[in-house]
């Protein structure tokens, strides 16, 4: 029941967001302003080139455990 209540006012708040206007916009159309600006445009290139490196170093640590080999059962014979 509590899903059922959830899963309404969900679909209340997405309809307000998108439908009801806040000044002469919509909250949607507020966000979409946002983000065309000069600065909202840099910080997408830049968290597009810092995810970039993120892939590159994920991907280099990877490739350094596997060339590794298992790590050691810590017994000596």
């Amino acid at each position: 029941m509590k899903s059922l209540f959830a899963l309404i006012g969900f679909g209340v708040v997405a309809y307000g967001f998108f439908f009801f206007p806040l000044g002469s916009r919509t909250a949607w159309q507020h966000c979409q302003a946002i983000a065309q600006t000069d600065e909202a445009q840099e910080l997408r290139r830049e968290a597009g080139e810092a995810a970039e490196r993120l892939e590159g170093q994920v991907e280099d640590e990877i490739d350094r455990l596997r060339d590794a080999g298992p790590p050691d059962s810590g017994t000596e014979e």
